[in-house]
Order: structure tokens, then C-alpha cells, then sequence
């Protein structure tokens, strides 16, 4: 008897109603079910098969982080905004969560990175998406010297930096102007963030590499995990980061594997799609603009 966890966000519309139909239906299939509604929860202590996650994006976060080091395979269902980590359409779970009991749907393996510090031997944290440094509680200028093996790579001033998986490519580093990588594909991804120096750009390293960070600030810098804040890094102190040996997998219809950014970044513009988003196209934009003239 397989055992599952669902994991719902009650903040989202409609979540609690689906977790409860996901229950049956799994209970249906033969399921061992256990349902979790606390943003947070520990579920680490507990072996789980599979888990299936409804929210958005820092719902799924939010579930990997609290499912520990072994997270079971995700099936993932968006009620958020662009969903690129929770792609499963909801009006489909019955079919999909049956399948995936089954066995039958495809699977998506992501890298994560993990970051330890200099001052504490014992402390690490480890994320799907990225690390970012800033100042959360003032807007003064970052001083960062950032290495990468131990070779120096660059002393950078400006708002602070993210360092990104693939996976993590289209969340904030994408909106910070960097580039977007196959999920699959194993990478470091480093991105300024407002640098003052024109030459600043992002940068992907091999998968192997380590990166390290340490800041000059007499204010200290706040480390941010997937969205969580983890540390304050004091100056002169140091943070590495790598990549981890944890993996975490998603299940997912074969729907293409470039669909989801097809859809979610508007690479796909036609004709039906501006009609579909209540735009039209003038057939005519030369004889219009004849008669204004």
C-alpha cells in the first residue's frame, strides 16, 4: 500500500476542496492518505511514496523543504500565478493522481544546491530554486567578493546577487535579467542584481564548482533560501555554496518539456492568442491609416 501525503494551501481558493477529493481518489487506488494543511509542518519524520502538492510555486517550496532530506516524488497542481514548479492542471487530478499511482507518469529530476558558512561547521541549507543576498531592512549599496574555487572572480557592488539552479532560472533570477536553463540541465547560475559596474553580467558555472561570497558591509547581509530567511552574514564572514546530493523529482503528464515556458513566458503569440486575451488585430492598418491622414 503506497503511502501519500497532499499538502494544500488553504490560502488558495478551492485548495482544502481538492485535497479532500485527492484523498479519496487515492484512497480509492489503494492509498495510505495523510493530508497536511499547516504551512510548515514538519512531515520529516514520516516516510512517504509520493506527495502531492496544491498551491503555487512557494507551496511546493514550502512542502520540499518540509518533507527533509529524502523528499518522495511530487506531483504538483497550480492555483497560484505562473505555476512553473506546480504545472499539473487541477481539473485533470482524478486522472493524473491515478496514473501516477499507477506509476505511469514521467519524471523531472532537479539538482538542488546547498550553502554552508564559514563560522559554524555544523550549519548548512539547501534549496531548490536559489540563494539570494540583500538588504532586506536598507537600501545602501552591497559590497560582495565573490569567488569561485577559490579563484576570485569578481568584487561586486550593487543591490546583492542570486545564485540559482536551473530549476530556479525562472524565478527571481529571470526577473533580475538572467538567463533561462533547462530544468534538466546540471548548472550554477550566478546573477547580479542591479550591479553598479556595467560588466557585471550572470554567469553559469560548472556543477562541481563552488562558489564563495563574503561581504564588506558593516551591516550584515540576510540570506534568503527559496523565499526563507536562513542567516545574517556578518562582514569578513563567508558562505559557500554547491551543488547538493539531494535531487528532487517531479511527475508530470507528456505534455512537451518546453511547453510550460511556451505558455507561461508568451512565446507562442498569434492571432487566436490575442483574441483570446481580448485584443484584436486591425486587418486593415493601412487603409486606417490612410483615412486619418
Amino acid at each position: 500500500m503506497p503511502s501519500v501525503v497532499v499538502v494544500a494551501n488553504q490560502d488558495k481558493t478551492g485548495a482544502l476542496e481538492l485535497a479532500e477529493k485527492a484523498r479519496d481518489v487515492l484512497r480509492g487506488h489503494g492509498a495510505d492518505v495523510v493530508v497536511s494543511t499547516t504551512y510548515g509542518e514538519d512531515l520529516s519524520h514520516s516516510r512517504f511514496d509520493l506527495a502531492v502538492v496544491f498551491g503555487g510555486d512557494g507551496t511546493v517550496l514550502g512542502a520540499i523543504a518540509a518533507l527533509g532530506d529524502t523528499p518522495p516524488p511530487i506531483v504538483s497542481f497550480n492555483l497560484g500565478h505562473l505555476g512553473y514548479l506546480a504545472e499539473n492542471p487541477s481539473e485533470r487530478m482524478p486522472e493524473i493522481l491515478a496514473t501516477a499511482v499507477a506509476g505511469g507518469l514521467l519524471s523531472s529530476r532537479r539538482m538542488m544546491i546547498e550553502a554552508t558558512v564559514d563560522r559554524d561547521a555544523n550549519w548548512h541549507r539547501v534549496a531548490l530554486n536559489e540563494f539570494v543576498f540583500s538588504f532586506r531592512q536598507n537600501r545602501r549599496q552591497m559590497n560582495l567578493s565573490i569567488s569561485v574555487d577559490g579563484e576570485e572572480l569578481m568584487d561586486l557592488r550593487g543591490d546583492g546577487v542570486i545564485v540559482s539552479t536551473p530549476t530556479g532560472s525562472t524565478a527571481y533570477s529571470l526577473s533580475a535579467g538572467g538567463p533561462v536553463a533547462s530544468p534538466v540541465l546540471p548548472a550554477i547560475i550566478l546573477t547580479p542584481l542591479c550591479p553598479h559596474q556595467l560588466a557585471n553580467r550572470s554567469l553559469v558555472l560548472d556543477p562541481g564548482e563552488a562558489v564563495e561570497i563574503v561581504h564588506s558591509n558593516e551591516y550584515p547581509v540576510e540570506v534568503i533560501a527559496d523565499g526563507f530567511s536562513c542567516l545574517m552574514l556578518a562582514k569578513g564572514e563567508k558562505l559557500t555554496i554547491r551543488t547538493s546530493p539531494r535531487r528532487v523529482t517531479f511527475l508530470y503528464e507528456n505534455r512537451g518539456r518546453y511547453r510550460l515556458l511556451r505558455e507561461k513566458l508568451g512565446w507562442g503569440w498569434s492571432a487566436a492568442g490575442w483574441e483570446c486575451a481580448g485584443l484584436t488585430r486591425n486587418p486593415h492598418p493601412v487603409e486606417d491609416l490612410n483615412e486619418r491622414r
